[in-house]
């Protein structure tokens, strides 16, 4: 930035000569208003000027500096996203410029939700994904702007590893351009790194499942392989031996089991995890004095019951009693949900 122009940046608008043809429209406010929004002059000047720029649908260099402004001191303003997306389209700015804009905004301001989603339409406009289908995953993966993008998701996260933004743009990358099994390795080291990290867990079952790949939301969940259940299995065993309280691999292997390959539950993970928990095994004072454990052994009870109607009576007595373990011993503090969840294990009519 010249000296001028950070010069003009301290100059209100009504005092530069560019902007000497424009009237600016101020904020429309009822008089006597009880709570009045106390805008500083400076937002008030750019804000009377942005609206009436607007209001005549100007596109010019002038009107998209202003919004980017306006955007530095109000981020959430997301009208001005709107206009600005709407301006660099028609104005043709340099794709590449805009994002090193935006990065520099993201450095301050990593959890607004217009950012993000200003960054998908860039991003969707610098390469679109029509143009790279027929590249293999790794082809993908190696792509200058994808990796970039994955780079700049993957520092945020380092930032802040529960960051629910970078979290979904990186899901908005996997799967406008598809490279789902990429995605797993990083995952698995963010899991490697924190075992606790529920986030990552999440990614893992949404890139598993490859969030319902073509499929509408009226089609029922797709079936899991026998082989991808089985591995899924034996990989969240081996993270809850690393750390039995840890609630993040129990919820995903009760769930994705549930959702995806209910049979499962009883077959293969109900004996591992007995196995576990038995008296003599290494295991068995951690794991069995864990309410997940527990919790876990009324979904697989209860969907057990449910696909064998015969034994019924008997699979539900045992996730009961599960439920008054549960409420008695290992977790009292919820003893009043559990039986509310006891209550509602009761036999299909």
């Amino acid at each position: 930035m010249s000296d001028s122009d950070s010069n003009s940046l301290n100059v209100p608008l009504k005092e530069q000569e560019e902007w000497e043809d424009v009237t600016p429209i101020p904020q429309e406010e009822e008089a006597n208003t009880v709570c009045p929004i106390a805008y500083t002059d400076e937002y008030s000047d750019m804000m009377g000027y942005l609206r009436a720029v607007m209001a005549k649908c100007e596109v010019s260099q002038r009107a998209l500096d202003l919004t980017g402004r306006v955007i530095k001191v109000n981020p959430g303003h997301y009208t001005v996203w709107m206009y600005r997306k709407k301006l660099v389209e028609e104005l043709g700015t340099d794709s590449e410029s805009e994002l090193d804009w935006v990065t520099e905004i993201s450095e301050i301001h990593h959890k607004n939700y217009q950012l993000w989603h200003y960054r998908e339409a860039l991003i969707s406009r610098l390469l679109d994904p029509k143009t790279v289908e027929d590249l293999t995953q790794d082809q993908l993966v190696g792509h200058p702007a994808i990796r970039r993008e994955l780079l700049f998701a993957s520092n945020a996260i380092d930032g802040d590893s529960k960051n629910f933004h970078a979290w979904s743009y990186r899901q908005w990358i996997v799967r406008t351009y598809g490279i789902w099994d990429q995605e797993l390795v990083f995952i698995e080291t963010m899991i490697n790194e924190d075992v606790r990290n529920n986030s990552a867990w999440n990614q893992r079952y949404f890139v598993l499942i490859g969030d319902g790949r073509g499929k509408s939301a009226s089609e029922p969940e797709p079936p899991l392989e026998d082989s991808l259940a089985d591995r899924e299995i034996d990989y969240s065993i081996e993270k809850i031996i690393l750390a039995p309280n840890n609630e993040c691999p129990w919820s995903y292997i009760t769930g994705l089991l549930l959702r995806h390959a209910p049979k499962k539950l009883y077959t293969t993970l109900l004996p591992k995890i007995q196995e576990l928990a038995a008296a003599g095994s290494d295991y068995a004072a951690c794991i069995a004095s864990t309410a997940m454990y527990w919790s876990t052994l009324v979904d697989i009870y209860e969907c057990q019951a449910k696909a064998l109607p015969d034994q019924a009576s008997a699979l539900l007595d045992i996730a009961r009693d599960a439920c008054d373990l549960l409420a008695s011993d290992h977790d009292p503090m919820r003893n009043r949900y559990w039986d509310f969840r006891k209550s509602q294990l009761t036999m299909s009519k």
